[in-house]
């Protein structure tokens, strides 16, 4: 951004300079060409101030169309998160009350199956790691195979 901004200034100097050669150089007289200076710095000037309010007026423009745009961002992430806490809330009730509606059918049972479930999960571990040994075997009796057989 600086080296843009250092090269339009200098275009800017630049034009000047030449426009200021090009009046002193060519053969008016000193009236003439104080009042045509006059008029280009008062031209100039009036540019300059046209690009400052047009500046201004787009950044105000844009100041406010991002606030808006942020405003309905931050409604619409609002509006979601209230959903998001209303869905949670509804899915809490209805885990409750499918739980109680399970507590009451089988009553005491789910108290005392509770010591089966572990040791179903013993039982599922030791249970995966023979497989794991009868596979390991499998493996290394098939590559006793191939090599045999090389």
């Amino acid at each position: 951004m600086t080296k843009k901004g250092h090269f339009l200034l200098g275009v800017l100097v630049g034009g000047v300079s030449a426009i200021g050669a090009t009046l002193m150089l060519t053969p008016k007289t000193g009236k003439e060409l104080q009042a045509k200076l006059v008029d280009l710095g008062d031209d100039l000037m009036d540019r300059a101030q046209d690009y400052y309010y047009l500046a201004s007026e787009t950044a105000t423009d844009l100041k406010e169309n991002t606030m808006v745009h942020l405003n309905r961002v931050h409604d619409y992430a609002s509006d979601w998160q209230d959903n998001a806490a209303d869905l949670k809330d509804q899915a809490k009730i209805q885990f409750d009350e499918k739980t109680a509606d399970l507590k009451s059918q089988f009553g005491s049972n789910i108290e005392s199956g509770q010591e089966d479930f572990d040791d179903i999960i013993i039982d599922g571990k030791s249970a995966f790691g023979e497989a794991k040994d009868e596979v390991t075997d499998a493996v290394g009796a098939a590559q006793n195979e191939v090599i045999k057989d090389k």
